[in-house]
């Protein structure tokens, strides 16, 4: 079966709409798993929470998700988040809320494959802790026993693959080709971080998202242009903070 993982949308729906033509035309995936943080940030909370709720297989709770519906405590974050966090609030319908509402911290797939999928790190997912490098990954072998052989996470707007080795060590495995067969490595936890839809930071401004084919073992990373332009200029409409607008032109 081939599923499809995408994470970060962060309201932004052209990129999101964008991303699911592709899906569509070029993937036709079995199922869609939605990693966390459909709202923060972008201009279009409502409309992008109704197009993933559509698609959706299954999903779970961002921590921008998560503080609009006051399950985190957004007070330590920084004023422009907090701002567009209380906006967010004030543009959603009361079945949007409730969407928000029942998605969990950490989801584990057993029906479209075999799978475990968390925003932040697995280790104590409502924590939302990042994972960007190996040392990161590392404190996982605290958890190991309950790893899945492949775990996705979001939050970071990084795409990454690393592997937890036999001998309790973390390398991390190249996604510069953008695909990489794991039919070799299946006996380890596997932890992919699924980039962002709508608001990567690795210096590319295009969505990107994995698709992951569980018979073949194949994975692959996908970038999709939008028109960026479009949501920069409803954030500045708005009255949103410019900077959230201002980083999409260069995936920062």
């Amino acid at each position: 079966m081939k599923i499809v993982v995408l994470c970060d949308i962060h309201g932004n729906l052209p990129a999101l709409e964008a991303v699911m033509r592709e899906v569509r035309q070029n993937i036709s995936p079995d199922a869609v798993f939605f990693g966390g943080d459909v709202v923060g940030y972008g201009p279009w909370p409502g409309e992008t929470i109704d197009l993933v709720r559509d698609v959706m297989t299954a999903g779970v709770l961002g921590n921008h998700d998560a503080g609009v519906i006051g399950k985190v405590d957004a007070t330590d974050y920084y004023d422009a988040v907090r701002y567009v966090i209380n906006w967010t609030r004030s543009q959603l319908s009361r079945q949007q809320t409730d969407f928000l509402n029942s998605l969990k911290f950490i989801h584990v797939e057993e029906h479209f494959g075999n799978f475990l999928l968390s925003h932040g790190s697995p280790l104590n997912p409502s924590k939302y802790d990042y994972i960007f490098n190996c040392r990161g990954v590392s404190r996982l072998f605290e958890v190991e026993k309950f790893l899945k052989h492949i775990n996705f996470i979001g939050h970071s707007h990084y795409l990454n693959l690393f592997l937890l080795t036999g001998d309790r060590k973390t390398i991390e495995l190249s996604l510069d080709t953008g695909e990489v067969n794991l039919a070799s490595v299946m006996g380890y936890s596997l932890i992919c971080v699924c980039g962002s839809v709508g608001q990567p930071r690795d210096g590319d401004p295009r969505s990107s998202f994995i698709s992951f084919d569980t018979e073949t073992k194949l994975l692959r990373v996908h970038r999709v242009e939008y028109n960026v332009e479009q949501t920069v200029q409803k954030i500045k409409s708005l009255r949103l903070p410019v900077s959230f607008g201002e980083r999409l032109l260069h995936g920062t």
